[in-house]
């Protein structure tokens, strides 16, 4: 399903900062120049990290997400678990994990209004995007790859529908967006 209202998304860009593969990312507004979010990433052999800051790195904490174990099999487990994000205006920590038979790349989660959300993966020949729907199909935001550049990763467009949960969206596509391996 489509926007039919007449209020228009919100158009963030997002942008590797630091090294070819960022291990940093700044999220700025549509004017392409305000910063507001920043996106610091640690990893190990065994999972990743990031903390999502608000208006630049010095900002106030939103979010912190962790991988679950990404290795080798443990006791035979293909499994690995669900990416735990821990928002800060949130008192329940949100997962996001697969459903047992979704092998396409769908990743669901739960919003502050205890509804389900799904982040699903399309890729073109040409072209990557993600979609996050609700339970209705309703188109709640797209985050479109950026593939022929070095320090844009993309841009997320959030639907007025998911406007309540903006940064929980940010949160999610980051999260999407980063590597496992």
């Amino acid at each position: 399903m489509t926007n039919t209202s007449k209020e228009r998304p919100i158009t963030l860009h997002v942008y590797n900062f630091g090294s070819m593969f960022g291990n940093r990312k700044i999220i700025k507004g549509e004017d392409k120049t305000t910063i507001l979010y920043f996106m610091q990433n640690t990893r190990s052999s065994m999972h990743w990290t990031f903390d999502l800051h608000a208006d630049g790195a010095d900002g106030p904490l939103l979010c912190r997400a962790q991988s679950s174990y990404h290795g080798p099999p443990l006791l035979n487990e293909v499994n690995h678990g669900p990416t735990i994000l821990s928002m800060t205006a949130v008192r329940q920590p949100v997962k996001m994990e697969r459903k047992r038979g979704a092998f396409n790349g769908t990743v669901f989660f739960k919003g502050p209004d205890q509804k389900e959300y799904r982040w699903q993966t399309t890729a073109r020949l040409f072209s990557a995007a993600m979609e996050c729907l609700d339970a209705e199909g309703v188109l709640i935001a797209t985050y479109r790859v950026t593939s022929m550049s070095v320090t844009k990763d993309g841009v997320l467009m959030v639907q007025p529908p998911g406007k309540f949960m903006l940064d929980l969206l940010v949160a999610t596509s980051l999260a999407m967006r980063t590597p496992n391996n």
